[in-house]
């Protein structure tokens, strides 16, 4: 067959327009907001990926399917392999699918220009498993369903799989469809890889019940109900305890310089930046260690602090004082504790947020920004008092913040 002629007869020549215009559609102003890592680029791309172009390859290969089955393809005696029939049908389909996402990976090069690293290939991959499934599912319902009927009830029930799990609980079930958009990925973060392993899981058991439902008909019936269900009791384990995002705390990929006897550690996306940070966080750490007669941390990091380490962050457009107001707040407990009754300790956050940070040396500005006006007042109403009096207010207060039985101290502002 004449490939002017192959490539006429397809579907993926209808379908590979609007997969596109849709997918650039999904990106839209997510292109605008990425984090300064490659993997949120990544996460953006693939999933943008999913939604947009895996119901519009689920319909054409349902009309590939309808249309091969019209043609009595595989109803007689097997002239080629279901492997090479399959293949050669949706070639042009997942060859458009294949264009549409290197188009966006272009334009995701574009705007991640200077920033350090590449697109994450297990994303990537785990992203093309799930549109090649949903292909192979709308070929095998084709052969079984007229176009009229396939061809819409593919594109809008894989469309609401891939995107309605997202407003609805429990939080697991968004997790296994492959489109992660607005789940990951901060700079301090990294994508799951059990989450992948379980939508890769999913996607790979449907294309297997598919082709085995298109290859043998009826009578592989069992494929269909059996490989899902065995696969999804292998990927229910991996999600049942994600919450709605899916990011796990980062612990590599560090750059780290001395600087005035103290280690600071940036991303390593932001080197860049290693200087500046450290020209601002090493002096406010000195304050703070100062005024609130804590030891001086031998290190300054954006990774995973304790141990003698603090913890602070300076993504791009962070000026020094919000730093400065991020190093200072670092301090306080990480969650509240689980109190049963109330937590009587609830109003010492922002009060203390706002003497940590302007001890450290934040500005006024930015600390009423963060805390708010009334918080700064009570925090300089403390200031005023002799340091031994600041230090037990701040620790009574830490204690407060951590425990169930211990209420806030508070200070009437000025």
């Amino acid at each position: 067959m004449p490939i002017q002629r192959w490539l006429r007869g397809s579907a993926g020549r209808y379908a590979f327009p609007l997969m596109t215009v849709f997918m650039f559609y999904v990106l839209g102003d997510g292109m605008e907001v990425l984090e300064d890592n490659w993997l949120s680029a990544t996460v953006l791309i693939s999933s943008a990926g999913v939604l947009a172009i895996g119901p519009a390859c689920a319909a054409a290969g349902a009309w590939e399917g309808a249309r091969l089955a019209r043609g009595g393809v595989g109803a007689g005696a097997e002239v080629r392999r279901p492997v090479a029939i399959l293949g050669w049908s949706l070639l042009p389909v997942l060859g458009g699918a294949a264009v549409s996402l290197l188009a966006a990976l272009v334009l995701g090069a574009f705007v991640m220009a200077g920033v350090p690293g590449f697109p994450d290939p297990l994303v990537l991959a785990a992203g093309m498993i799930v549109i090649v499934a949903w292909t192979l599912a709308g070929f095998s319902a084709g052969r079984f369903l007229h176009p009229v009927i396939g061809v819409p009830l593919l594109l809008v029930g894989t469309w609401l799989w891939l995107a309605y799990p997202v407003a609805i609980e429990p939080f697991w079930l968004r997790h296994l469809t492959g489109n992660n958009l607005g789940f990951c990925c901060e700079t301090d973060s990294v994508f799951p890889g059990h989450a992948l392993l379980a939508q890769a899981a999913l996607a790979i058991a449907l294309a297997v019940a598919a082709f085995l439902m298109w290859a043998r008909g009826r009578t592989a019936w069992w494929a269909v109900v059996c490989v899902p269900v065995v696969a999804a009791g292998v990927a229910f384990p991996l999600v049942r305890d994600m919450g709605p995002e899916a990011q796990i705390p980062r612990t590599d990929g560090l750059v780290c310089a001395p600087w005035e006897g103290t280690e600071v550690c940036v991303w390593r996306e932001r080197e860049s930046r290693l200087a500046d940070a450290a020209r601002v966080a090493v002096p406010a750490a000195r304050r703070l260690s100062a005024g609130a007669k804590v030891p001086m941390p031998g290190r300054v990091t954006e990774g995973p602090a304790g141990g003698g380490a603090w913890g602070f962050s300076a993504p791009p457009g962070a000026d020094g004082g919000e730093i400065v107001f991020g190093l200072a707040t670092n301090l306080l407990p990480a969650a509240p504790p689980a109190c049963p009754g109330g937590w009587p300790g609830a109003g010492a956050y922002e009060p203390v947020s706002a003497w940590l940070a302007l001890t450290a040396g934040a500005p006024r500005a930015v600390v009423s920004r963060r805390a708010g006006e009334e918080n700064v007042r009570i925090a300089e109403a403390v200031l005023i008092r002799p340091p031994a009096g600041q230090v037990r207010w701040l620790r009574d207060n830490l204690a407060a913040l951590s425990r169930c039985d211990v209420p806030w101290r508070e200070v009437t502002s000025p």
